[in-house]
């Protein structure tokens, strides 16, 4: 369906609240707008904009920016000013990452529990219903997605726990502004298989053939990929509790990569022996999710070429990936979308698997 000017261009509208969620204004006009979503982790948003006084009041570090039909919205963390140019930059991350202003501040057992329902929890106790709660921060409707854990934690940044459980299920997470009602609600959410070979969905296909991608680059690289993490809980010396965990049992010789983890602070209180074992190869689990072999392909799409963006296909989908030239052909889950709006138009560039990541954390928290 064609859009009218008008929609288009609410579309386009950039709207600022402050942070009780009080609307403060309006900016349709900006040369630049790069609107990132990720699906692990919190995404982040780039505008450039006039340098004038309306802009220089609304982009007010700690006001949050969201667009017409957009799930998101993100908080401004930076603003520069530059005179010479005349343009403002302001950037933030989206919502999510506000969890990072909180942490785990008790012990948390879970045994044989949903992923999204132990997410949930260490939300509620760490930012909602403990004490100093992020005001107006509420649950969402459960999805009822995703598989089950065995674990414990303890005294962790909250946020990037989140991103390990995300990593580890397969399942998003975000907070999600609701100005109607004041309130910031936190959902963990799942993608759609549209995959060539599944039945259950519209399949979407991003291919030469289509002519639905272009200024395609593919990397992949396995020089912190890891099969085996080797956990130590409890004891001393040769009497440690030692468990494995692995995404690759069959590796071995030169294929077989290991890294240690020490898991010393999983105390065995109030669990029976095979919870406390469970909750060791869980550790390990969540280590090795760090430790993947990297392969993703991004490219620049055209939003309603063949597939419409955010109506076909979205942000946590898996789609099949088919670049015929380089023999490349994946089935793999779109992590990350770049919106960038500039010109007056919008192109969508986005990830197809899990990108290299800027650092490795080689600690054991």
């Amino acid at each position: 369906m064609t859009q009218t000017a008008v929609e288009m261009r609410q579309q386009k509208q950039v709207k600022v609240y402050d942070i009780n969620l009080m609307r403060q204004g309006v900016i349709d006009v900006y040369r630049s707008l790069i609107w990132t979503r990720k699906y692990y982790e919190a995404g982040t948003v780039e505008l450039h904009a006039a340098l004038n006084s309306k802009n220089l009041k609304l982009l007010q570090k700690g006001n949050i920016v969201t667009m017409t039909g957009s799930v998101e919205s993100a908080i401004i963390s930076g603003m520069a000013a530059d005179d010479f140019s005349n343009e403002i930059t302001a950037t933030g991350n989206m919502l999510s990452a506000g969890l990072s202003r909180r942490g785990i501040k008790t012990v948390v057992n879970a045994a044989d529990t949903p992923y999204e329902d132990i997410m949930r929890r260490l939300v509620d106790i760490s930012a909602i219903s403990g004490t100093n709660p992020l005001p107006r921060l509420v649950l969402g409707e459960k999805c009822g997605a995703g598989g089950r854990v065995s674990l414990q934690v303890s005294y962790k940044d909250l946020y990037t726990y989140m991103t390990k459980l995300s990593a580890c299920s397969n399942l998003g997470f975000r907070i999600r502004g609701d100005y109607k009602n004041k309130k910031f609600i936190f959902e963990v959410y799942e993608g759609k298989d549209h995959s060539e070979n599944q039945t259950g969905n519209k399949r979407v296909i991003f291919s030469e053939i289509y002519r639905n991608i272009n200024k395609t680059t593919f990397t992949t690289n396995d020089q912190n990929y890891k099969t085996h993490a080797v956990v130590f809980g409890d004891g001393e010396g040769t009497a440690r509790t030692v468990m494995e965990a692995t995404i690759d049992p069959a590796a071995t010789g030169w294929e077989r990569r290991e890294i240690m983890v020490d898991a010393r602070d999983i105390k065995r209180d109030n669990l029976t022996d095979a919870q406390y074992k469970a909750a060791l190869v869980q550790r390990g689990t969540e280590k090795l999710a760090e430790y993947g072999i990297v392969e993703c392909l991004e490219a620049v799409t055209l939003p309603n070429m063949n597939f419409t963006y955010k109506a076909d296909y979205d942000l946590g989908d898996i789609v099949t990936v088919n670049k015929k030239a380089w023999g490349i052909k994946m089935d793999k889950r779109i992590t990350e979308v770049q919106e960038i709006y500039e010109n007056g138009g919008l192109s969508v560039v986005p990830t197809f698997g899990d990108p290299l990541p800027d650092t490795v954390d080689l600690s054991d928290n």
